[in-house]
């Protein structure tokens, strides 16, 4: 075993290896505030940990026993407990007991104690220490007090104590433990206990621990901390067989250590247990560091943290203290603390408590860019890319930016294609209502005798005869959109559906779609239901793809639909960019208006350029103003908005400059990019449970529906289009690390698929023969 040995004079100087920089007193408040007390009328309280959940709020996780039992009572009857604050600074009200005691059949029977909580990829680990008695006190008053001089029996609690882990997809949920220790006691080992977990920069768990040597006796010998590595949170964790840190002179060298990593260096705060690191008072809490992957540890340049012995309070009180502040924990944001937990035990006292620190943020304290990203980092010189990082996006980095994702696809159930001969299609899905205990979609669904007849030519023209010489009629269509009506089908899972039937057919000639009602959006307003679409008043292709927007309303989510004998969102003035067609309707309600997204292609015969557009009305059948901003995107072919704190958020699909982006408006106008992505849904509208709500917390999405168009079956030289689900993480309640991946790697064949065309491969070749000349 390597022993790690400093020797106390070095301890009061600086550290050769010390970075300038990190001087602990600097980020504590002079004075501590009463009202950031965490406490219980009848119940000490320790070693407090608070993790903000996926609800948006704060909860602490912390250890407490009955203070009939006295302060040593931690031993003999403590459990872990859980309460909840919408501040960081409290008040917290208690919520329930997380690892009560379960009996003695299991190890952690009676008492669970200093919990260390950390969050890893959605998940939450509790990591503590657990014991079992012999069943003495199971027999005593409520009242009757520990003794660590008098009782015996208070030293087989301790001997007991080993090291647990609990595991917990959601705060507010059951924690799992396991019926065998994490960590348990080997040959020269009377206990374990006091686990601290942390992440190390290589991506290993870096745990720290404690145990008593057995030397024979009942009480054991000196108290050696320890180190232990994991590549998983959940173990398992494996020695290094290096002390953790050690005194020459001292048998219980530190105790109550909390370590973390801040811009690439390692630091450990540590209660001076026996006064032997420095002058200061015994109990006084000291700062380490390391520079071996946290390994090998060395004081800090800035030796002391907090001096034991007293509080100073904002009310002007004093609270004097031997140790002023055990069992350190931190809450992190970013990696960054942000406050810290400690426990108070006053002198001539048996009641503790928690106090939480708000701590100001570190400086970097270097001139170039720092390792590590804080609030201070954009206070440097930046590059544009570096400027664009902090200034545009939500985050420097896709794991922690809520509007980037990557998505996952799922091909759905209970549709029929008639065998893939192009007969059939169903397109451009609406957004997805959950009534009536089923989620609802509504689509375009054309099923016509013969597939369209239209060929696309090179520059996106249609033909007028397929290749057989047929030519479009009433019932034969000229596109996959062409003769199309809007149907609908429910889903008790939104993977299986049931088709339903038609919700709006095609109206009589005259009214606008009488050729085809397509790409519909659903809203709720006030009670009613109104669905809006592309109504063509001619096939599709054969001058373009010209329709304005038309409205159906009904009082039912089944209908039956009401068509509205005009159109509601009427296309352009002569000479305007949306003049010839608005497709791909999206309603959202804003301030209590009516907010309509829309799609126009403009540009022709140039370059043809497809930009977002807004129409907004008080009425759900209007009249709409169109905004005088339009076009408020400048990219997208396909479109989905939805409600994101207090703006709209979008992905921007396919076309344009800014194509596979996700962005947001929070003026619900003047939209900015958040991120850039890839693997886009095509044709996509999604669950949206807050679609309506106009509240100005838009909670975001996780799945919905597409379209993908291109399948083709047996009738192999036509296609047609189908409906998929996808699913995403762009949701303030959901949090999935494998949707932030950013690092897709494609099969190579993928890639030779898209190869030169002949005439690019011709191109090439003339070249290199002039270039060999």
């Amino acid at each position: 075993m390597r022993e790690v040995f400093v020797l106390a004079a070095l301890f009061l100087s600086t550290s050769t290896m010390a970075q300038d920089g990190l001087d602990f007193t600097k980020l504590l408040p002079e004075k501590w505030s009463k009202s950031n007390i965490i406490s219980e009328e009848n119940y000490n309280v320790w070693g407090t940990n608070i993790v903000k959940g996926k609800d948006g709020k704060y909860h602490a996780i912390y250890s407490r026993w009955p203070k009939s039992r006295g302060h040593h009572g931690w031993v003999t009857h403590s459990e872990i407990a859980h309460a909840v604050s919408d501040k960081l600074t409290g008040p917290y009200e208690f919520r329930n007991v997380v690892l009560p005691a379960r009996g003695k059949q299991y190890w952690d029977g009676d008492c669970t104690h200093n919990p260390h909580v950390m969050e890893h990829e959605g998940k939450y680990y509790l990591y503590y220490m657990g014991n079992k008695g012999s069943g003495y006190w199971d027999d005593t008053s409520p009242d009757r007090m520990p003794s660590i001089s008098e009782d015996e029996e208070w030293w087989v609690n301790r001997n007991n104590q080993r090291i647990g882990l609990a595991i917990a997809d959601d705060l507010n949920g059951e924690w799992k433990r396991f019926d065998q220790p994490l960590i348990n006691v080997v040959e020269g080992r009377r206990m374990v206990s006091t686990p601290v977990v942390s992440k190390r920069l290589d991506g290993q768990f870096l745990m720290t621990y404690k145990y008593v040597k057995d030397d024979g006796s009942e009480r054991g010998g000196k108290v050696v901390h320890v180190t232990a590595v994991s590549r998983e949170p959940e173990g398992p964790f494996v020695d290094t067989d290096i002390p953790f840190i050690t005194h020459p002179t001292a048998s219980f060298a530190i105790d109550d250590h909390l370590e973390w990593v801040y811009n690439g260096n390692y630091y450990c705060l540590a209660k001076d247990s026996r006064g032997v690191w420095s002058d200061h008072p015994e109990g006084s809490t000291m700062l380490f560091e390391s520079d071996d992957m946290g390994l090998d540890w060395q004081p800090a340049q800035n030796f002391l943290a907090i001096k034991a012995g007293k509080i100073n309070w904002m009310d002007g009180t004093v609270t004097h203290t031997k140790r002023t502040a055990d069992m350190p924990k931190f809450y992190m944001e970013g990696g960054i603390p942000k406050a810290m937990i400690v426990a108070v035990l006053p002198e001539e006292s048996e009641d503790s408590y928690s106090v939480v620190l708000p701590l100001k943020a570190p400086l970097p304290e270097t001139k170039a860019f720092p390792y590590q990203v804080t609030e201070y980092s954009d206070d440097y010189e930046l590059s544009a890319a570096i400027d664009r990082s902090f200034n545009q996006y939500s985050s420097h980095v896709n794991a922690e930016n809520e509007l980037y994702s990557q998505f996952r696809y799922t091909k759905l159930t209970g549709f029929d294609y008639n065998d893939g001969d192009a007969t059939v299609t169903r397109r451009d899905p609406s957004k997805i209502l959950f009534e009536n205990g089923k989620y609802y979609v509504w689509y375009t669904k054309r099923d016509t005798p013969i597939p369209p007849v239209g060929r696309f030519s090179n520059d996106y023209k249609i033909m007028e005869t397929s290749a057989d010489g047929l030519v479009w009629n009433d019932t034969i269509p000229t596109t996959d959109w062409d003769l199309g009506e809007i149907w609908y089908a429910t889903s008790e899972d939104g993977f299986h559906w049931e088709e339903q039937g038609v919700a709006v057919a095609r109206p009589t000639y005259p009214t606008p779609g009488w050729r085809a009602v397509a790409t519909p959006d659903i809203l709720k307003f006030k009670g009613k239901y109104y669905l809006y679409y592309q109504a063509f008043t001619e096939p599709s292709g054969v001058r373009g793809d010209y329709c304005p927007v038309g409205v159906a309303y009904a009082d039912s989510i089944d209908g039956p639909w009401t068509h509205v004998d005009d159109v509601v969102i009427p296309t352009g003035k002569k000479g305007e960019w949306d003049q010839f067609a608005i497709q791909a309707p999206t309603p959202l309600i804003h301030d209590g208006k009516i907010y309509v997204y829309y799609k126009a292609a403009f540009n022709r015969p140039h370059t043809v350029w497809s930009g977002i557009g807004l129409a907004i009305a008080e009425d759900p059948l209007g009249p709409f103003q169109k905004h005088e901003l339009n076009p408020v995107q400048n990219s997208g072919h396909e479109i989905c908005f939805f409600p994101w704190k207090e703006g709209v958020a979008s992905l921007t699909i396919r076309d344009g400059s800014e194509h596979f982006t996700i962005q947001y408006a929070k003026d619900w106008v003047n939209f900015e990019v958040m991120s850039i992505t890839e693997f886009m849904p095509t044709g996509p509208n999604a669950y949206i449970p807050d679609a309506f709500a106009d509240n100005k917390n838009g909670r975001g999405i996780t799945w919905g529906i597409g379209h993908f168009i291109n399948f083709r079956g047996k009738n192999n030289d036509r296609w047609h289009s189908e409906l998929y689900r996808f699913d995403c993480d762009l949701s303030l309640d959901v949090h999935d690390p494998e949707m932030k991946d950013h690092n897709y790697r494609l099969s190579p064949e993928i890639y030779f698929q898209f190869g030169l065309t002949d005439k690019q491969r011709k191109r090439i070749e003339e070249s290199n023969k002039r270039q060999n000349k």
